[in-house]
């Protein structure tokens, strides 16, 4: 293993090649005059001071690169306030000196960018992020949920978190699906779109600078700041709204707070401004009366720029899942994550300590309905949802009752584990006019295969694949008997079977919303021969002549049945 004296000694030597730009090195030291462990090598380029950094990990961590003594109102493109570069190689050599002079090449490239203006784009691409790096120390975070279009809304202030929403509508359905109730205090936010994007000096220190910017950025962003400001409120939320180069819209949040004077020693009584609701007062006092917060900002949507898929597509579907065990739970999940906006949820069961080892919910569900756990816990951890409704019953009594669940749905997933409930759930939705597609789902005993199997309502029967009441086509056979108190159609399996089977159910439910002309499908995953001998099972001569000799495991699609 490479130490970090070697580690050093060989960059150090390799530098001394680079001579004359190379100034030298040395180890920084405590205020007890002892090595830290970091140590710095200096180069002078094109009139800039850079220093390549390493630390006490250096060589099994990466150097980096650093303008010394940066100006920040040079308003270079990917430097940050410390005048460290923001290099794109994320990882570099594992050798020291290749490592040390790859960040060095990089450095020397971005400074070069400088001098031609190669990269000064990306303080309009990237301006969200420069406007947070430059945001004032200890003050709150924002987090914004913008509609496009919308000019005022509300923020929510909780600790050092501050939320705004372009709609009181947005605001209730996020903050009672995260938090389960409405918030207690709100306050005006103002949506203010800004013709153009200032450049990271222009970023405003006072109520004053705000105003001039508005004024010179936006079309009556001045006006509309004035305007809030003269109804006197103790706080208000501006959010500045752009479009990068690239069109990606980027955000900046300022919040204004009424100043007040010294209070009087052993006064109690809160101090007043002496400003009032219907007094003329000058632009001026009205700004001195106000301080300004310029708010690290981020998108509370911004998940949508992780995923492959349309979401705002998916955010208009509504799919109904019966049977939310350990198969539908998290199936149920996945359709979440993928930005499905309404889900109902049907099941009858309670969570037992058996369920946890491969069910979505967890021990602090144990005793709990998995519906109503699983509804609670998917607006929590997904607030952007629209809704998620749970029941707790068979899907047969549900409908029994009057509630017709299914209608309207664009998708049913039927993960029962029961052929009596998803036989009747495939004459349910053949009923209507436009019959619903469905995807079935289920695993076969001791988790060597699982099945995803979608049906539009017009061909083929979900019992056609079954006589008398067995699978007409397996993959599957084992002399290996259940345990007892597995009883019904309930089979042992673990978490990665599980997890499996959830993603295949999940893609093929996606693949059918977003592809209304997509056929039926029959897809079915399997195991490693090595899983199938530990279950002491076997694959059915059917199977094997369809399922690809040389893969370990994986997904075929065939026609049903």
């Amino acid at each position: 293993m490479l130490t970090n004296e070697d580690a050093i000694g060989a960059v150090s030597a390799l530098f001394e090649t680079f001579r004359p730009e190379y100034r030298g090195n040395r180890a920084c030291l405590d205020a007890n005059g002892r090595s830290t462990g970091r140590h710095l090598w200096f180069f002078e380029v094109w009139g800039r001071d850079l220093a390549i950094a390493a630390d006490l990990a250096f060589p099994y961590s990466r150097p980096n690169a650093y303008i010394i003594k940066y100006d920040a109102a040079l308003d270079l493109p990917h430097v940050e306030l410390d005048g460290r570069l923001c290099l794109t190689k994320v990882e570099f050599s594992t050798d020291p000196a290749e490592a040390a002079r790859q960040v060095l090449a990089e450095a020397l490239e971005l400074l070069y960018a400088h001098q031609t203006g190669a990269e000064d784009n990306d303080l309009k691409e990237d301006f969200s992020n420069y406007w947070s790096q430059r945001a004032d120390v200890g003050s709150p975070a924002l987090s914004v949920l913008h509609d496009e279009g919308a000019a005022t809304g509300r923020y929510v202030l909780v600790g050092k978190d501050v939320f705004a929403f372009s709609s009181n509508a947005a605001m209730l359905r996020w903050w009672e699906n995260r938090m389960e109730a409405a918030p207690r205090h709100t306050n005006a936010a103002h949506y203010i779109e800004l013709s153009k994007l200032p450049k990271p000096s222009m970023f405003p220190s006072s109520p004053a600078s705000l105003l001039e910017l508005l004024q010179t950025h936006s079309v009556d962003g001045g006006e509309r700041m004035l305007s809030a400001l003269s109804q006197l409120p103790n706080g208000t939320v501006l959010v500045l709204v752009g479009t990068a180069p690239s069109g990606r819209r980027v955000f900046a949040g300022v919040r204004l707070l009424k100043s007040s004077p010294p209070q009087k020693n052993g006064s109690r009584r809160k101090p007043r401004t002496g400003l009032r609701r219907g007094d003329v007062v000058s632009v001026g006092d009205l700004l001195e009366h106000y301080s300004i917060q310029r708010l690290r900002t981020s998108r509370l949507d911004s998940a949508v720029t992780r995923s492959v898929i349309d979401l705002p597509n998916l955010a208009g579907k509504r799919a109904v899942v019966v049977g939310c065990g350990a198969i539908g739970g998290g199936v149920a999940r996945l359709l979440a994550k993928a930005g499905i906006g309404r889900l109902d949820l049907v099941d009858r069961e309670l969570l037992g300590w058996e369920n946890i080892r491969r069910h979505e919910l967890g021990g602090r569900s144990v005793g709990l309905l998995k519906v109503n756990a699983l509804a609670s816990d998917l607006r929590k951890d997904l607030p952007e949802i629209v809704k998620v409704r749970s029941y707790p019953k068979t899907i047969q009594d549900l409908i029994g009752s009057g509630t017709n669940i299914v209608e309207g749905a664009d998708l049913i997933i039927a993960t029962t584990g029961s052929l009596h409930a998803d036989s009747y759930i495939d004459e349910l939705a053949r009923q209507s006019d436009q019959p619903i597609p469905v995807v079935f789902g289920w695993m076969e005993a001791w988790g060597v295969a699982g099945h995803a199997l979608l049906l539009h309502g017009n061909g083929a029967r979900f019992l056609e694949g079954f006589d008398d009441g067995m699978p007409r086509r397996p993959s599957s056979q084992s002399d290996r008997s259940p345990p007892k108190e597995c009883g019904n159609g309930t089979t042992p399996f673990g978490s990665t079977e599980v997890a499996a089977v959830q993603a295949m159910i999940a893609e093929l439910s996606l693949d059918c919303l977003l592809d209304l002309g997509m056929n039926n499908a029959w897809r079915t995953w399997w195991t490693s021969d090595r899983n199938l001998a530990r279950a002491q099972g076997r694959w059915t001569d059917d199977f094997i002549e369809v399922k690809p000799a040389s893969s370990l495991s994986g997904i075929l699609e065939r026609q049903w049945p």
